[in-house]
């Protein structure tokens, strides 16, 4: 079980340092080839379908990002049953557009990952952004 968790958590800082370095090899490899991937980023009205379809959404949104400053996961919570994993967590990044213009994206993420012959694979991602309104208690 610790090695299924440290599987999973090496596949969520692959997909980390893949944003901070605009790293389109990496990105791409976390996904597996095997499974028809769904892909749903807060700021589109549908969901991308495929590898190559997700491949070529990180191409445009990094071709757009002139540098990342920072590129923070936190509250990771990882469940692994069998050989599938679901996987919440926060992330924070900050950067400068291609035209120079600051950015900050505040969201949050449950990924479904499954075992594969290569290690840990994403099979499904969701990600919506942090709300304004904080709940006590």
């Amino acid at each position: 079980m610790v090695d299924d968790i440290d599987g999973v958590t090496a596949l969520i800082e692959v997909f980390r340092t893949a944003w901070a370095n605009r790293d389109t090899a990496a990105f791409r490899s976390i996904w597996d080839p095997e499974r028809e991937l769904v892909y749903c980023p807060a700021e589109l009205d549908r969901p991308l379908q495929g590898a190559d379809a997700v491949g070529r959404y990180f191409d445009r949104v990094v071709a757009d990002i002139r540098h990342v400053h920072a590129m923070t996961v936190s509250d990771v919570r990882i469940e692994v049953i069998g050989d599938v994993a679901w996987v919440f967590f926060a992330f924070d990044v900050e950067g400068s557009s291609g035209s120079a213009e600051p950015f900050e994206v505040h969201g949050r993420n449950t990924l479904i990952a499954r075992r594969t012959g290569a290690g840990w694979k994403g099979i499904h991602y969701h990600e919506s952004l942090r709300g304004p309104v904080v709940v006590q208690g």
